[in-house]
């Protein structure tokens, strides 16, 4: 992550482009500002203007440096690709991007189908991050952190090979959920259990294993 000094900044600074598009469409934006969307893909929240454009980009700009951090000064980095380090990079400028396009289209009454952005948003993510786990070596900050993944490599190593094509298939019934509409909860909350549960499941049956039952 040291290397990655130029890219920390531009992220930093990407992070905070919601806030300048929202002084740009100031006057065209209305006095309150959609914040959230319930599973239905409806607003049922709603904040000031000023809060809603500067205070969104200031949270996850300070979110985005405290990721970089943590993930900077994680003991095992060195065994993290530098593309996954990237991929941490762009999380937040990303979600913030998307949360202000969905924030400000709909203040101005653009229509715009949540339920069908978020998933793709979320499953896209959640490939993609599928993709780079079979990369990754044992660390603190980015992968499945189990106490029996953590404290053995070939564990580690077996759990994420394993686990990587089911957050892809995951990430991808997850976008296609989106066409669920307002049940689309019910096809990405069973993925989720199961992009959790089955490698957490699956590394446990190793650790036991290897130690015998014990």
């Amino acid at each position: 992550m040291k290397h990655e000094k130029k890219l920390i900044i531009i992220t930093a600074v990407l992070t905070l482009l919601p806030a300048l598009i929202g002084i740009l469409l100031w006057n065209r934006l209305p006095d309150q500002l959609p914040t959230h969307w319930n599973a239905a893909g409806e607003v049922d929240s709603y904040m000031a203007k000023p809060y809603a454009v500067f205070g969104i980009s200031g949270f996850l700009l300070v979110l985005h440096l405290m990721c970089t951090f943590i993930t900077m000064y994680d003991p095992r980095n060195v065994n993290v690709p530098k593309k996954v380090n990237q991929l941490v990079l762009w999380i937040c400028p990303a979600v913030g991007l998307y949360v202000s396009v969905l924030t400000y289209l709909t203040a101005m009454g653009i229509p715009v189908n949540a339920t069908v952005t978020g998933c793709f948003f979320v499953g896209l993510i959640i490939f993609i991050t599928g993709y780079y786990l079979p990369k990754s070596r044992s660390n603190y900050t980015i992968g499945i952190k189990l106490p029996w993944t953590l404290a053995d490599e070939e564990n580690w190593e077996k759990t994420h090979r394993m686990a990587g094509p089911i957050w892809m298939i995951g990430g991808v019934l997850i976008i296609l959920s989106g066409m669920l509409g307002k049940n689309a909860v019910y096809g990405v909350f069973p993925v989720l259990l199961i992009m959790i549960g089955a490698p957490t499941l699956y590394s446990w049956m190793l650790y036991r294993k290897k130690t015998g039952g014990q």
